[in-house]
């Protein structure tokens, strides 16, 4: 009996001791950085030709087809726009409830600051002081229809967190290039909304994205990227 009582101490005392040890390995962070770019097969890079005038086309019908404002557009090349976009860094701050999020390029910031309270969708614009708030803009305002799947078998560990893989499908009838996909891994060890990374307008709390992925379904081969590279 008394080696019974030993054998069950000993696990109880290796139990708390791994326990302390992932909570000491993973203390709640408040920064993190994201790198934001974009990947593009070869096939998306055609399909995205194959559709770029049309849409123009389309956009602009009042116009007509030859339009001066189509002739614009298409002259850009919106291909290889997309294609060479500079890949920037996002870092979200977290400071008590409030969440603030700003983009960086080449180590610069650029643009200003967005203010977000954890569980609502109001964007606050403040110039980079971050004492004027010039603007507000409500993310949840518009009544998006959204698919969720959950796919608790398809695991990733991502900076020393456990993450699953969470997919979000946007449902848009109207768009030419069909429904908007939210592909990311997530865990639910931080407790922090989707939207403090990503402009969401569905509030999905204490899902904090890791790793996302966002493409057109209709446009798979082209897509953006946000990779998590730095935590603390």
């Amino acid at each position: 009996m008394k080696h019974i009582n030993y054998i069950l101490i000993f696990l109880f005392l290796v139990c708390c001791s791994s326990t302390k040890k992932l909570t000491e390995n993973n203390p709640k962070p408040t920064k993190f950085v994201f790198k934001k770019s974009m990947v593009s097969s070869q096939s998306g890079i055609l399909d995205l030709e194959s559709k770029t005038d049309s849409l123009i086309d389309t956009t602009y019908k009042p116009n007509g087809k030859d339009s001066l404002m189509n002739k614009k557009l298409k002259e850009i090349q919106m291909t290889n726009f997309l294609t060479q976009t500079p890949e920037t860094e996002i870092y979200v701050e977290i400071q008590n409830d409030s969440i603030w999020r700003y983009t960086k390029q080449k180590g610069k910031m650029i643009g200003d600051y967005f203010m977000i309270q954890k569980n609502s969708g109001i964007l606050n614009y403040y110039d980079k002081s971050k004492s004027v708030n010039y603007r507000k803009y409500d993310l949840f305002v518009k009544n998006h229809e959204y698919e969720i799947v959950e796919n608790r078998k398809d695991i990733k560990e991502i900076k020393g967190f456990d993450c699953y893989k969470l997919t979000l499908i946007k449902k848009d009838t109207e768009s030419d290039l069909g429904n908007t996909i939210y592909e990311m891994y997530v865990t639910d060890r931080i407790e922090l909304p989707i939207h403090s990374v990503i402009n969401l307008t569905k509030l999905v709390p204490n899902n904090f994205p890791m790793e996302i992925k966002v493409w057109e379904e209709k446009l798979s081969g082209m897509a953006e990227l946000y990779e998590l590279i730095e935590i603390e």
